[in-house]
């Protein structure tokens, strides 16, 4: 039996042994006389009542020093360790981390799981002593729970705990309580997770910390929960045209046991419902739902999908916004006049507004204000004028080539390497006929009734000749239109955040008739509504942190605020300046979903929406026995795991990490040698 001591120096109090052994051998009680006429029969008596004494005081010196032995002992804090060798600190800190996450919501018998969570922290903290330090922290990172705390602090702080949007991965939980513990200064160092331990949340990188640390996992038991979840939204169409039918696809997921059939899915568009389907989803799967509305205002739209599913709500609304333009602004450059294809095509009055610039008056800074910029048969590409587009591109713009019937082809090359792209080299002079569309691509969406029939007799366009690149016939880009003899007529690659288009053949002269085909049309159309993006529908809370705003700049002591209303938020975000545009930073400031305005003094630039997280939506946790095989697997020496219902957890959890404590029975002892003392003194006559 190896017992050790958290004081060992008090072992030296023992020296307190030799009071009760001096007074026992120097007896400093006083004789009084007393006269007996006859004493010659009490001889007998006498010396049985000296040897009576003498074993009396052997015994009362016996517990005088058994009780000050022990008394000592019990101030030294004597206990049994677990582990061999394995001592314990004078003063320790322990680190203890709550998951308040959503899914700790749930609720059992005992109430919800942060309830019990709370209650097994104060739990835990009692089976440590008064002069030891702690940490909380919770999902939040909350700067003031790096540092220590007194236990008192510690019990006061853990009732203050609420749920929070918030999720972490282990890994970041183990590395931040680590670098609090290590600014600690204590030798004895513990790390406890309270916590479902989700299955979203758990990486195996967290079994892995410093071996210094002894880490306690305490998962706590929940039953099946069942759950549905609006996953995420998107448009089938990349743009949404005012006044026109749009349609919404909405994922819809299942984390329960059980199939989930004819839900009700809504579409509140500006506080309007605008359109319910019906949704089934079997257990574990998804499904995805088709929502169809009309637009009938520009601007800025806030729009909401819910659903209605107990007991987990968080994620059973998702906020999303979207911007419907009144008109697209396109601009064509022209080496002389005005291109009469693309002016018969966009006519004035259109929902496109086309403006035709000479490219000897270019005004670069009209760029950030186009969708799309059309490159009409120019004989050459100027350096500036590539460097513009590079940036224009850059920021997600769209680019159309439409080359010269004669080009420079040094020039083109040299801009065509500015954009990653493999150069016009030559022209091939051929009749060729388009044999292939790749009518799968959103370029040819809504443009054939039915799938294209294949066949000489499909009348598709025909070229006398054609430009060549350099290289494979497309290079990096995607071939949407394919001639017989397997070279591209038109090509779309995918620069910087924005998309080139480049035809083979000039829209004029007799070279093609592409231009005056009926195809035409549709394909210009095309090109100019995907040019304009949709941008970003919806952003998580705690995971995207920063809200890009191209072509939008912020000058003098004016600063963005981004606001709601309903929830009387109001914060100026921190922003910075790229050259093409700002970037606004949140740093979590955002901790409730929503549709939020983001304004420059009194001019709405941006109308982000926020939504919670996700990856709370799986109910799939990993209990006790999991993460025990999980353990023994990677064979860690310093991670063990308590079962949360034991109802001695206290007990359980100072046997663990102390040993066996002997200093009660140190006191008991000492308590039982007074008692035996007492007795001996008063019930004992000579």
């Amino acid at each position: 039996m190896n017992i050790s001591f958290v004081y060992p120096g008090f072992l030296y109090a023992l020296a307190l042994i030799s009071i009760p052994v001096i007074i026992h051998l120097f007896n400093f009680r006083k004789f009084r006389k007393v006269y007996f006429t006859n004493v010659s029969f009490l001889k007998e008596l006498k010396e049985e009542t000296t040897s009576r004494s003498r074993l009396k005081h052997l015994l009362v010196l016996l517990a005088r020093i058994l009780a000050v032995a022990f008394l000592v002992l019990a101030f030294a804090q004597p206990y049994l360790p677990v582990e061999k060798g394995k001592k314990l600190a004078a003063e320790r800190a322990v680190s203890i981390f709550i998951d308040n996450s959503f899914s700790m919501e749930a609720v059992t018998r005992e109430g919800t799981l942060l309830d019990q969570a709370k209650t097994k922290a104060t739990e835990i903290a009692k089976a440590f002593k008064p002069s030891d330090r702690f940490q909380l922290l919770t999902n939040d990172f909350d700067p003031v729970n790096q540092r220590l705390f007194s236990r008192e602090e510690f019990l006061n702080a853990v009732s203050l705990v609420k749920v929070s949007p918030v999720s972490r991965k282990t890994r970041e939980i183990i590395s931040r309580q680590t670098d609090a513990l290590n600014q600690s200064g204590s030798q004895d160092k513990q790390i406890i997770l309270i916590s479902d331990f989700q299955t979203s949340m758990t990486d195996q990188e967290f079994a892995r910390p410093d071996t210094s640390f002894g880490i306690t996992l305490i998962p706590m038991a929940t039953g099946p929960v069942s759950n549905l979840s609006v996953d995420s939204v998107w448009f089938t169409s990349p743009v949404v045209q005012l006044g026109q039918m749009a349609e919404l696809n909405v994922r819809i997921r299942n984390y329960g046991e059980l199939d989930a059939e004819a839900v009700p899915v809504k579409l509140t568009l500006n506080n309007v419902q605008k359109a319910v389907a019906g949704a089934n989803i079997t257990s574990g799967n998804y499904s995805d739902v088709k929502l169809t509305f009309t637009a009938a205002n520009p601007g800025w739209q806030k729009a909401i999908v819910g659903i209605s599913d107990n007991p987990v709500t968080f994620d059973d609304q998702y906020y999303f916004s979207f911007a419907i333009a009144e008109s697209s602004e396109l601009l064509a450059l022209n080496s002389d006049l005005p291109g009469p294809f693309l002016s018969a095509l966009f006519e004035e009055g259109g929902y496109f507004k086309l403006r035709q610039s000479s490219n000897q008056q270019i005004d670069y800074s009209s760029f950030g204000t186009k969708n799309t910029i059309i490159l009409n048969e120019l004989p050459a590409v100027s350096t500036g004028l590539s460097a513009e587009l590079k940036k224009y591109l850059d920021n997600g713009g769209s680019v159309v080539i439409v080359p010269d019937s004669i080009p420079d082809f040094v020039s083109y090359s040299q801009f065509f390497n500015t954009l990653g792209i493999a150069p016009i080299t030559s022209l091939v002079m051929n009749p060729e006929k388009v044999e292939k569309l790749m009518i799968e691509d959103p370029l040819f969406s809504g443009v054939f009734s039915n799938n294209l029939p294949s066949g000489a007799n499909v009348d598709l366009p025909t070229v006398q000749g054609y430009f060549v690149q350099a290289g494979s016939a497309s290079g990096s880009g995607e071939m949407l239109m394919q001639l017989r003899s397997g070279a591209p007529l038109l090509s779309r690659y995918r620069v910087g955040k924005g998309e080139v288009y480049v035809f083979m053949v000039p829209f004029s002269g007799t070279r093609s008739n592409l231009a005056r085909h009926a195809i035409f049309v549709p394909v210009m159309y095309r090109i100019a509504l995907l040019s304009e993006k949709t941008g970003k529908l919806a952003f998580s809370i705690g995971a995207d942190d920063r809200i890009e705003l191209p072509s939008v700049t912020i000058t003098g002591d004016n600063v963005f605020h981004l606001m709601n209303e309903s929830l009387n938020f109001d914060v100026i975000p921190a922003h910075r300046s790229t050259g093409t545009g700002t970037v606004v930073s949140l740093n979590n400031q955002v901790v409730l979903p929503g549709n939020y305005e983001l304004k420059s003094a009194t001019k709405v630039v941006s109308m982000p929406s926020f939504n919670y997280n996700r990856n709370e939506s799986v109910m799939s946790f990993l209990d006790a026995d999991a993460l025990k095989e999980m353990i023994e697997k990677l064979r860690l020496k310093n991670v063990a795991v308590i079962e949360s219902k034991e109802a001695t957890l206290t007990a359980g959890f100072t046997l663990m990490n102390e040993g066996i404590r002997l200093w009660k029975y140190c006191i008991i002892l000492v308590l039982t040698f007074l008692a035996i003392e007492i007795i001996l003194l008063k019930f004992w006559r000579k």
